[in-house]
């Protein structure tokens, strides 16, 4: 087994920031396999549009049009 390997928590997917709020985010993935494949891609959609809104807080913003938003 490699390195890379080694270091990947068996839990799911690893963070390479260690921020809470994104890890958290994250553990919404571990939750995949108890659902229908169907209900996969509203699962990752939610995903994205958390990590977005966490990682770059001004994006809700510029969605909704703010004075100056490109």
């Amino acid at each position: 087994m490699d390195e890379a390997q080694d270091a990947a928590p068996a839990h799911g997917i690893p963070s390479p920031m260690d921020d809470p709020h994104v890890d958290r985010i994250l553990g919404l993935l571990d939750g995949l396999e108890g659902l229908p494949v169907a209900e996969h891609a509203d699962v990752y959609l939610d995903v994205h549009d958390r990590l977005a809104g966490e990682l770059d807080p001004d994006r809700a913003l510029r969605r909704a049009g703010v004075h100056g938003a490109p």
